[in-house]
């Protein structure tokens, strides 16, 4: 099944983001001041190792800010969900 680019980019972000953040649970890191500088140097560099993983081939501005506004709605919808609690 072929999906349109955009829809691709959507789900490649967010199977990236949930994966990052499930690491980040695992690793028992709930809160940024919890994260040391190695911590914070690590989420830059898979940041950019993760990069092609969510954009694929497309390097255009607007792949890019499709994945940027996934990443944001789902940080979004995880913040509103962990405060439903």
């Amino acid at each position: 099944m072929h999906l349109p680019p955009y829809v691709e980019i959507i789900l490649r972000s967010a199977i990236v983001y949930m994966a990052i953040f499930l690491a980040l649970r695992i690793a028992g890191k709930r809160h940024l001041s919890q994260l040391s500088l190695l911590d914070f140097v690590l989420i830059l560099l898979v940041s950019n190792a993760v990069q092609n993983a969510m954009v694929g081939n497309n390097t255009s501005l607007a792949g890019g800010l499709v994945a940027g506004v996934t990443l944001i709605f789902l940080n979004g919808l995880i913040t509103a969900l962990g405060h439903i609690n």
